[in-house]
Parts: structure tokens; C-alpha cells; sequence
């Protein structure tokens, strides 16, 4: 027998479709070729009900970063900290990253096209921006949780650690809509790993993070 969903409960399932079409779309048209009728007839939806989810196009998206933003951290949370070495837990990270570009192919350019899009618009720009701190802040305190776990200090706050994270991965990301895509993302675990290595310290009395070493 079938379980009788709740008035809320159907709500939350029809935002999550949506939000999961809207990305199939966003991938498939790019932000500005991206309407939202088309997002609507892949969820199985009307118009409609995406209008009363979200206020519009711009809204939907700033929904998609942050549904996969959360949907991601936790995983990346578990490969940083449960990882026997420090390497191998920034090279776990990196290939979940380069995976997550293979498998959404042209999701850097999409990207861009609405961060460009939100620039030229104050108020939207003001609540890109926003919602990017509060990303960049979450996934800093990870960093900074990540760490203290291994007894290192790091040579920038771990938030700017983070922001020229994303600052790499954005960068190969648009290398790869006109270069070879296999070889920029097979380039970034080391990029990566380089980047993050070069900015952390073994604190005094810490022996030195060696691959293999148990906290």
C-alpha cells in the first residue's frame, strides 16, 4: 500500500524535481537558453508549479547551486577527515571534483553565464554574493575542522583557502569547453594538491604529515 504523502512532504518532493530538472536544463541550454517551461515539462510539472516554488529563473538557479552545494559537502566532509593521510584526502577530494565535471560537462560555463548575468543586477548580484560567502565560510570551517585534526597550521584563513579553491577549479572548469576536457581535469588533483600543500604548516611538536600517517 502506497504511503500517503503530506500536503508539506509533496511540496519539498516537487521542489526537489524541479530543482533536479532545472539543472538537467541548465546543462542542456545554458542559463540564458534555459526556460522555464522546458524545466517544468521535464519535471512532469506545469508552469505553474515551478512559480510557486521559486520566483523565478534567477531564484531557480540560486535553488540548483545551493541543492548541490549541500548535497556535496557532506561527501567531501567524509573523504577529508576520514582519510588516513593528509594526501590522500585532498587527492579524494580532487577526483570527486574532476568527477563531478565529467559527469556535468559544461556546468563551469553555466556558471560564469550566471554569475556574469547577476554583475550587471545589483540586487541579484548582492544575493549571489551572499549566498557565495555563506558557501565559502561552510566549507572553511572544514578546512579549518580538517586541520586542527592533523595538527597543521594554515598560512591563509581557511576561507581564502577555499575561494582560491574554487578560484582553480573555475579556471580548469572553462579550460575544458575549449581544450581537451580529459587532460585539464586530470591536471587538477595535482594543481590541487600542490595548492593546498603549499599553504599549510605542521605546528610545533607535530610530527610532519607524511601519506599514511594515523592522527
Amino acid at each position: 500500500m502506497a504511503v500517503r504523502l503530506s500536503r508539506i512532504q509533496r511540496q519539498e518532493q516537487t521542489r526537489a524535481q524541479l530543482l533536479d530538472a532545472a539543472l538537467v536544463v541548465f546543462l542542456r541550454r545554458g542559463f540564458h537558453g534555459a526556460s522555464l517551461d522546458e524545466i517544468a515539462e521535464e519535471a512532469g510539472y506545469t508552469t505553474g508549479a515551478v512559480y510557486s516554488n521559486f520566483k523565478g529563473k534567477d531564484d531557480l538557479f540560486l535553488a540548483v547551486l545551493d541543492a548541490e552545494a549541500q548535497r556535496r559537502f557532506p561527501l567531501h566532509t567524509m573523504l577529508m577527515l576520514d582519510a588516513p593521510s593528509i594526501e590522500e584526502g585532498l587527492r579524494a577530494s580532487a577526483r570527486e571534483m574532476a568527477q563531478y565535471a565529467r559527469e556535468h560537462p559544461g556546468w563551469t560555463g553555466v556558471y560564469v553565464e550566471f554569475w556574469t548575468h547577476a554583475s550587471r543586477r545589483p540586487e541579484l548580484r548582492a544575493k549571489v554574493a551572499e549566498q557565495h560567502e555563506r558557501l565559502v565560510e561552510t566549507v572553511g570551517g572544514m578546512v579549518a575542522t580538517w586541520a586542527g585534526r592533523w595538527g597543521v597550521e594554515l598560512a591563509l584563513p581557511a576561507r581564502e583557502i577555499v575561494r582560491g579553491i574554487y578560484a582553480i577549479s573555475r579556471g580548469l572548469g572553462l579550460e575544458t569547453l575549449l581544450a581537451d576536457e580529459s587532460r585539464a581535469l586530470d591536471q587538477f588533483e595535482e594543481m590541487f594538491l600542490a595548492y593546498v600543500t603549499g599553504l599549510i604548516r605542521t605546528q610545533p611538536g607535530a610530527a610532519a604529515p607524511a601519506k599514511g600517517r594515523q592522527p
